[in-house]
């Protein structure tokens, strides 16, 4: 019981945080495209970055309700739809970013987003295809997979948060360094907790298992 209760309220303060920090990044990041407060870079290219805004939304908004077990069991026709518009905005915002990284500000960055986008779309493309193969339990890890590429946007928002309240990492001096620093980890990390959580540690458990 204690362990479904943890499970539980976990789940609940993940997605709360990225409820909050998802509005935190749309007040900051996405309103000035609409209230004409962008700078000379962000204007130049104001359509592209609407475009990738509005194809990530898709990935935000839908995520959590594909992965929402009761709309999933009852509702599959809604389902399969939203997971539809999930896959064409997911493709489209990880498109864009190509487009946007020819002018990126910060060079170090660009291999990191680059391959990010990559991942993105190889995972939500193979997501479709194992659900079209029927293969729901591959088909549910890698649209997982592909959620965590589409929240990089929302991660990095947290880690300045982090460092205004921790200092963790102040010892970089350089504020260019510093954000290129972010946008690495932003998805390494949590793609590597994702592979632990859905690969690594299950294949340890079975491997226990049998030696018992």
């Amino acid at each position: 019981m204690k362990t479904n209760f943890y499970k539980k309220m976990l789940t609940i303060v993940f997605w709360m945080t990225v409820l909050v920090v998802s509005i935190l990044f749309y007040l900051n990041s996405v309103v000035p495209y609409f209230n004409g407060t962008l700078g000379p870079r962000q204007e130049a290219g104001k359509w592209w970055f609407i475009v990738h805004f509005s194809g990530a939304t898709c990935t935000l908004i839908l995520g959590p309700l594909q992965f929402w077990s009761y709309f999933r069991n009852r509702f599959r026709r809604w389902h399969r739809l939203a997971g539809k518009f999930y896959i064409g905005g997911s493709v489209i915002s990880a498109l864009m970013v190509f487009y946007l990284l020819s002018n990126y500000p910060l060079p170090g960055s660009v291999p990191s987003l680059g391959l990010l986008a990559i991942i993105w779309l190889f995972t939500t493309i193979i997501a479709f295809w194992f659900a079209l193969k029927k293969n729901f339990k591959l088909h549910r890890q890698f649209m997982i997979r592909s959620y965590v590429c589409g929240l990089a946007f929302v991660f990095i928002r947290l880690l300045p948060l982090i460092n205004e309240f921790t200092g963790l990492f102040n010892f970089i001096e350089n504020e260019e360094v510093q954000f290129t620093v972010y946008e690495w980890m932003c998805w390494v990390y949590p793609l590597m907790l994702t592979e632990f959580l859905l690969v690594w540690w299950p294949s340890v458990s079975a491997m226990r298992a049998s030696n018992r």
